[in-house]
């Protein structure tokens, strides 16, 4: 009796010990590790010499917003950072059961930068709308919150391998520049970038120690 108790408390404590759930912040583009375009940069990789040339496409206003897009809705892939890793020296297979948070919907993150950034702030704030609507984005999609979901993966890990999980998936990135007037007088001016998050998938990538 005291064999078969000593068992089953064993399997329990493996299966617990062998089971994760990741959870991360998956679905803001500027935490992935890698963002790949199609053509472009993204504006944190604008240099200050062609943040002076995209200003040139600015028209002063009367009154509003002025912007020059650079980047079009450009189809973009990504690599997330890894969320899990594990290494098996063992000479046996190991199953874990892995539970990966991932992101279903559209969300579109508003960013910028400058003098732009404090003006911008807030999500009620009426330069951010005004901006989306010139690059014909939905504003409203900015204040949706992520959906999220869990995917369960029974991954095993060979003998003396190792593995690592990751998010993938593609985004839609415009960017470009943009000022405020006030009566003739610009009041900010800076780079902006909205990226909506069209997928998301957790993958697996394994190798031989």
């Amino acid at each position: 009796m005291k064999k078969i108790f000593l068992f089953v408390f064993m399997s329990l404590f493996v299966f617990y010990y062998y089971e994760f759930d990741i959870y991360a912040d998956t679905d803001d583009y500027q935490t992935f590790s890698e963002v790949m375009m199609s053509n472009g940069k993204l504006l944190a990789n604008f240099t200050d010499a062609e943040f002076e040339e995209f200003y040139k496409n600015l028209d002063q206003q009367f009154l509003g917003i002025s912007v020059y897009i650079e980047n079009d809705f450009v189809d973009a892939s990504y690599i997330s950072n890894t969320l899990w890793s594990i290494t098996n020296t063992s000479h046996t297979d190991v199953t874990y059961n892995v539970k990966v948070e991932t992101d279903s919907s559209n969300k579109t993150t508003f960013s910028s930068s400058g003098s732009l950034s404090a003006s911008a702030g807030g999500n009620k704030s009426g330069i951010k709308g005004d901006i989306s609507a010139k690059c014909g984005v939905d504003y409203s999609q900015i204040n949706t919150q992520s959906v999220k979901q869990t995917e369960t993966m029974n991954l095993v890990v060979e003998a003396n391998s190792s593995a690592i999980v990751y998010l993938t998936g593609n985004l839609s990135i415009t960017n470009g520049v943009a000022a405020s007037y006030l009566f003739f007088i610009e009041i900010a001016k800076g780079g902006f970038e909205i990226a909506t998050l069209k997928n998301q998938y957790a993958r697996v990538e394994k190798a031989k120690i």
